[in-house]
Order: C-alpha cells, then sequence, then structure tokens
C-alpha cells in the first residue's frame, strides 16, 4: 500500500490516492461496509464503481473543481460514494446533521450554496423545500431513489478524468461542534486531507486491512468521517450503526471480533459502568481510543480495570484535521493524559488573561501550528484571522497544560469554564466526580449565574433506577473530593438524560434551558 508523505513534490489529490488504492490494492469483492441492522453492504469493487459513475454524473449536471456538493443523510454503506465521486472532480463535500430543521439547514448551506444535494428518503421533502427557498440547488439525489438510476445508467469516468491535485482547494467542508456558539463551516484542503492519512497508521490509530471497526459516529463529524475516509483507505471493514444500541454495539464487537474501538466519553461510561457488558465477550478488544472530550479520570480508571485494557485519550478538532495529539499504541501514559502532540505539531501554552506565552505545567489556552490547521472558515474571514495568535498558532479555546514529560492535559472548554468569585472552576472535572459514584449513571456542570459570586457550579445527574439518592447526599460526595470553591453552590437537579451533541459532547447550552 501506498505511504503517504508530507514532502512529496508530485502531490497527488485525495482522487488520485484513492482511485489507485481501490484498483491496484484490494480484492474488489472484499465488504467495505455493512450496516447492522439492514445488513446491506457495499464491496470495495462496487464502492470504486459507484463513485466513478456517481462523479460522471455530478460532471453531466455542471459540478467542477472548486463547486460544493451537500449531504444530508444519516450513516449507511452508500455515504462515501459522493464524498469520493467529489474527491475524483476536485469539488468539495459538505455534510450536515441529518436531523437539522429546514432554517438550521439554510444556515449551515449559507456560504457553500451546493449545486448537488444528496439526501435519503426520509429527508427528501425537507431538502425540496430548501431547494424551494434557495437559489442555489439545482438537483437533488435521493440515495432511496434516482440514486439507483444513475448508478445504473453511467458507465463511470476513466482514470484520466480525474482531477489532479491542488493543495491548497478545499476537499472537506465539515461544521464545527459548535457546542458554545452556531457550527461555523471548516475549510479543510487536499492538503489537510492528505496529512490525516498519516496519522491513520501505526503507531497512532492501526487501520489495516485486518481490522473491523464501528461507523457509529456520524459520518457528517470530524470523527466518523475521517474515521470513514481511513477505513476505505487502508481497507479495512466497517459495520455501521446508524444510532447507537447498546446490544447493538456490544453484538458487533463479538460478532466480528472487534479489537480496536473509537469512543467518546459517554460511551466510556456505559463500556466503564453498564452490566450488560459482562453479558459479551470483550477479550479480542486490546484498543480503546477516546476523543471528543475528556474521558474523565475516574471513569477511565474503571474502564481500564473492567476490559483489561489500556485506555488511549486523544486531542484533536475539526479545525486541525481530527489529531492534535495521541498516546502512541504500547507506549506508557499517566492517566488522563491526551499523549504528546503528533511530531509535525507545535503546541503553546497562553496565560488567558495577558496571551504571554506560559512556562512549562502552566495552566492556559492551548494554541497549535501544524500543517493541519484549516485553511479558515468559510465566508468568516475576520473571525478566521481573529482566532489565531502570533498569527500561525490556532486559538483552540480549549484550556490544559503540557507536563514535563510533554504530555497534555486537557481541563475544559475555556468558554465552558465556570467563573466562581476568583476561581476558575472545571465542569469536566466535577462531572468526572459525580460519575465515580455507585448510584450516578452520568452528570452534566454548568455555571449558575449568580449576582455575588459570578456563577455558582450546579450539577444535572442521570441515576440509576431504583436507587435512593438525596440532592445532599450528592453535594455532600463532590464536598469530600474537592475544595470549597469547587463545592456544588448551585445544586442538583436529576433529570432522564444528558443532552449531547454529535460527537458526545455534552451541550450545556441545553442543560442551560432547563433552570430558565
Amino acid at each position: 500500500m501506498q505511504t503517504i508523505s508530507q514532502n512529496e513534490s508530485n502531490f497527488k489529490s485525495p482522487g488520485e490516492i484513492f482511485f489507485n488504492v481501490l484498483k491496484n490494492d484490494v480484492d474488489p469483492n472484499k465488504i467495505a461496509m455493512i450496516d447492522k441492522v439492514t445488513k446491506k453492504q457495499i464491496n470495495y469493487g462496487e464502492l470504486l464503481d459507484q463513485s466513478l459513475k456517481l462523479a460522471e454524473e455530478l460532471k453531466a449536471l455542471g459540478v467542477k473543481k472548486g463547486d460544493f456538493v451537500g449531504i444530508v443523510s444519516g450513516n449507511r454503506p452508500e455515504f462515501f460514494v459522493p464524498v469520493l465521486a467529489c474527491f475524483f472532480l476536485g469539488a468539495a463535500i459538505h455534510p450536515i446533521n441529518e436531523v437539522y430543521l429546514l432554517n438550521e439547514l439554510k444556515a449551515a448551506f449559507i456560504h457553500s450554496k451546493p449545486k448537488v444535494m444528496f439526501t435519503t428518503q426520509d429527508h427528501f421533502e425537507k431538502v425540496l423545500v430548501l431547494r424551494e427557498i434557495t437559489d442555489y440547488i439545482n438537483n437533488i439525489i435521493n440515495f432511496d431513489g434516482n440514486y439507483l438510476e444513475i448508478i445504473q445508467k453511467r458507465s463511470g469516468l476513466n482514470e484520466k478524468q480525474i482531477v489532479g491535485g491542488c493543495e491548497d482547494d478545499c476537499a472537506l467542508l465539515l461544521n464545527s461542534s459548535g457546542t458554545t456558539s452556531f457550527p461555523k463551516s471548516v475549510v479543510l484542503t487536499q492538503r489537510n486531507v492528505k496529512t490525516i492519512f498519516n496519522y491513520l497508521k501505526l503507531p497512532y490509530i492501526d487501520l489495516n486491512t485486518e481490522n473491523v471497526f464501528i461507523g457509529m459516529m456520524p459520518f457528517y463529524h470530524c470523527f466518523g468521517l475521517i474515521l470513514g475516509l481511513g477505513s476505505i483507505v487502508n481497507l479495512s471493514m466497517m459495520v455501521i450503526l446508524r444510532k447507537f444500541n447498546p446490544k447493538d454495539y456490544c453484538e458487533i464487537i463479538e460478532e466480528y471480533n472487534v479489537t480496536c474501538l473509537q469512543i467518546v466519553p459517554s460511551i466510556g461510561v456505559f463500556l466503564a459502568k453498564h452490566p450488560m457488558i459482562m453479558d459479551y465477550d470483550f477479550s479480542r478488544v486490546k484498543d480503546i481510543v477516546c476523543g471528543a472530550a475528556p474521558l474523565g479520570v475516574e471513569v477511565q480508571d474503571a474502564l481500564e480495570k473492567r476490559l483489561n485494557c489500556k485506555i488511549r485519550q486523544m486531542y484533536g478538532m475539526t479545525e486541525t484535521s481530527g489529531l492534535i495529539s495521541l498516546v502512541p499504541t504500547g507506549d506508557e501514559s499517566k492517566i488522563g493524559a491526551s499523549g504528546k502532540p503528533l511530531p509535525w505539531v507545535d503546541i503553546k501554552v497562553i496565560d488567558i488573561d495577558n496571551n504571554e506565552e506560559m512556562a512549562q505545567g502552566g495552566i492556559g489556552e492551548l494554541c497549535v501550528k501544524t500543517i493541519q490547521n484549516m485553511k479558515g472558515y468559510l465566508g468568516m474571514d475576520e473571525d478566521t484571522k481573529s482566532l489565531y495568535w502570533n498569527d500561525d498558532y490556532f486559538r483552540t479555546g480549549d484550556i490544559g497544560y503540557i507536563d514535563e514529560n510533554g504530555e497534555i492535559f486537557i481541563l475544559d472548554r475555556l468558554k465552558e469554564m465556570i467563573k466562581y468569585k476568583a476561581f476558575q472552576v472545571s465542569p469536566s472535572e466535577l462531572e468526572d466526580i459525580l460519575n465515580s459514584h455507585e448510584y450516578i449513571v452520568e452528570s452534566g456542570v454548568i455555571g449558575l449565574p449568580d449576582e455575588r459570586a459570578g456563577e455558582l457550579p450546579m450539577a444535572f445527574v442521570v441515576k440509576r433506577e431504583n436507587v435512593d439518592l438525596s440532592e445532599e447526599a450528592v453535594k455532600e460526595f463532590v464536598a469530600g473530593h474537592v475544595s470549597l470553591h469547587k463545592q456544588l453552590h448551585g445544586g442538583v437537579k436529576f433529570v432522564k438524560e444528558i443532552p449531547k451533541g454529535a460527537s458526545g459532547k455534552i451541550l450545556r447550552k441545553t442543560l442551560r434551558q432547563l433552570i430558565k
């Protein structure tokens, strides 16, 4: 298989790379993706054939280099067909959360203005209305409808028609997580995509031809999309789970002999605490990588003991093409650490009050300089410029520190830190403590506005069924672990679930609405 080099003089486009891999390096009958529930599947030969046919159709519809194509769809085996088709044409793909309402879709596509939209029967009417109220959508392709007709009638692009590489051209347009504001459209270039391939192999993420991966993270999200592309370029197999179902998830791990898991903190809590896990054989799982948000020391420790498997926490964001740091496979790391920066990543920690670089061990905002940094936010040049420190270090908005061994520890989001009197209180630290309680399933912490203190730490708690757990008991439990300023002065509210985004991050904006 090809080795992707950072310094390649003859730059190959993602389209050229994927074509060469799918044409020359794989058994066309090998399953690329299969849906756990419907059993619908696509093999590698079909993936290449359908991508080339769809590229021919898009070209006939006027899609060319520099154009955008949108996707409003859940995870399914055909999802990556238009992604590869756009790569072949030098166009950019813009996938969006399928559950968005009409006005949210309109806002999400306001800058990209896709000429063609892909969707499913479930969302077809919504996308049809979007076309009627905008002036940029020329065609809609329904995975459950005219998509099948296109695949049957087209013969496909030939190799000579695949558009060559241009490092700075947009390849992926991905929405940021939007946990503190409305999502922005992140421009990831062909160079960014190519760089991603460097960490989708040992010693970071072991994607290889023998592995089976679970495609549960939404494919419109950076984590899910990159894992899917990595699975394809490394000729692995992916079992798709459209939404998390505990039984289905466990069955996939056992049935397909899954050896490595990519999870978010909410799945980590499930694996660490749910009794269902004991009914399945997880003995082949040797590697677990957790991303999207800090897992929490208590949960990580419980999970490692339960599955007898090391947990590797990673740190990254859409604006940096995914991964920034990760504990390499087989390396020892302090519990709670997110590893060391990748070899081509430089990180500075700056004081949140004066923007000055801090000495080693100082807690501040992490700023990242790397070839993986995004080109910018589409249509938001001024917003992009404001997010850089010393011109070329991207301000992540994450609070953390780097220890004496060079390992990164993420404490929280800058905009989510609770300001209690003169103190900074980390919601994730309190959530980690709460989640360690035997009667608590999960939790979420916010700052409750207060005239005197500024903000009071307040917890939302999901407790186990049929247990007696009072607000005072929860407050006393936390008080036994932290100093006075970190205690739950804002109280405790019991809820049925903690709202989360697609990547598993807690939606604190939604939690705040529960106290109005």
